[in-house]
């Protein structure tokens, strides 16, 4: 019981000295930029109600696993991240309204959190900037609120491929545009000079957020690329120990791989983690006799990650639903070779129509109810089908 407080009361500490600093950052703004009081009262109060909006849908992100990195045992980078965000939002009050990086300051606690929390926090750090400056610059604010929602909205979905260029140009477009437009339309007389601000907010905004996606795919998408390098290497310690202790296991588990790669990148999905929930499948013949728990033991002794192991129990344990696509894809990859295996172990100069034959064990599949409760679209279904028909150069590597 007091490790499950642990954690929670940490995050309280962090909830708390958030909004202490949220208080010192208005107090600041008070006095160094001489607001009026109702102003300040106002102002307080909204910056205190978006910090329980901010608090609520991060408590979200942790409970239903939605933080955009991943990461929920370290509350801490996000919420110092966010101090430091909103200190730093009273001195972007001295600067030009045309100047405020606001879009980075969306992103980057995007990525430290998720959507909710990223949207809603700009927002509070846009608001305590805002309120030591004239009512004349609140058509630039609502320009800031649109490009750092769109910001936070598009970086959040970035995938492995880690393809930046369109939703920073988006971005960028965005920024451009609004503050043109408003620039423009806001005073009586135009002039070169007052683009300079602009320009600049632009050219700092694509360094930072190029700066700070960078690094996001260094520490989070390439690390956990990376990850899974050294898992899926066949040669690695504990598929060697498979390979002594049973060598039919480890050559079927090889071939079965092969279509977990194949499929699972035709579909679009984490290619690497389904690679390694069928590398890793068999590995519990080395505690024994194969079943489920056997399979657990190793896998845990060996720090696989969660998610792997996620789909090797729905696989292997009869109690546990298949609910992941991935499942799906490791299940028809180990039955068709399976079945591929048999037939020509009966007889090793058997001509095999390979399309009728997978079209047949899919739908025998399908009929014994086997994808019920599983995730996958009609859509997946039929290209999964797909790759396996075309694979027919390949079986007979099975013989």
């Amino acid at each position: 019981m007091e490790e499950s407080k642990a954690p929670r009361n940490k995050r309280i500490k962090l909830y708390i000295a958030l909004m202490i600093i949220s208080v010192a950052a208005v107090t600041g703004v008070y006095l160094i930029y001489k607001l009026p009081e109702i102003r300040a009262i106002q102002t307080l109060v909204i910056v205190a109600l978006g910090q329980i909006v901010v608090i609520f849908a991060y408590e979200s992100g942790l409970l239903y696993e939605s933080l955009v990195n991943g990461i929920t045992d370290r509350p801490e980078m996000f919420a110092v991240t966010y101090m430091i965000v909103i200190a730093g939002s009273v001195i972007m009050a001295a600067m030009p309204v045309t100047a405020w990086p606001v879009a980075v300051i969306y992103v980057l606690l995007t990525i430290m959190s998720n959507i909710p929390c990223g949207i809603v926090g700009g927002s509070v750090c846009v608001l305590i900037a805002s309120s030591a400056v004239d009512s004349g610059v609140y058509p630039f604010i609502y320009v800031y609120l649109l490009t750092g929602i769109a910001a936070a909205v598009l970086v959040a979905h970035l995938d492995e491929q880690f393809r930046i260029g369109l939703p920073v140009t988006i971005v960028e477009i965005i920024l451009f545009a609004g503050l043109g437009a408003t620039l423009i339309t806001s005073v009586s007389s135009f002039s070169i000079e007052m683009l300079i601000y602009p320009v600049v907010n632009l050219a700092v905004t694509l360094v930072l957020l190029l700066f700070i996606l960078k690094a996001y795919s260094a520490r989070v998408i390439f690390k956990e690329e990376d990850k899974y390098i050294e898992l899926n290497d066949p040669e690695c310690l504990l598929l060697t120990e498979l390979k002594k202790v049973s060598p039919d296991d480890y050559h079927k588990t090889v071939h079965i791989v092969y279509f977990c790669d194949r499929v699972s990148a035709a579909l679009g999905l984490d290619a690497p983690k389904v690679k390694c929930a069928g590398l890793y499948h068999r590995v519990g013949v080395i505690g024994g006799e194969y079943n489920w728990e056997n399979t657990r033991m190793v896998c845990e002794e060996q720090n696989l990650p969660a998610e792997v192991i996620d789909i090797l129990r729905e696989f292997e344990d009869p109690d546990t639903p298949m609910v992941h696509t991935e499942t799906a894809i490791l299940f028809m990859s180990e039955c068709i070779v399976t079945s591929i295996q048999y037939l020509f172990a009966k007889n090793k100069e058997i001509k095999l129509e390979y399309p009728s034959l997978i079209d047949a064990i899919f739908k025998q599949r399908v009929e014994a109810g086997v994808f019920k409760q599983c995730d996958i679209s009609i859509r997946q279904f039929e290209m999964m089908k797909k790759v396996f028909m075309e694979e027919k150069l390949y079986y007979d590597f099975l013989r």
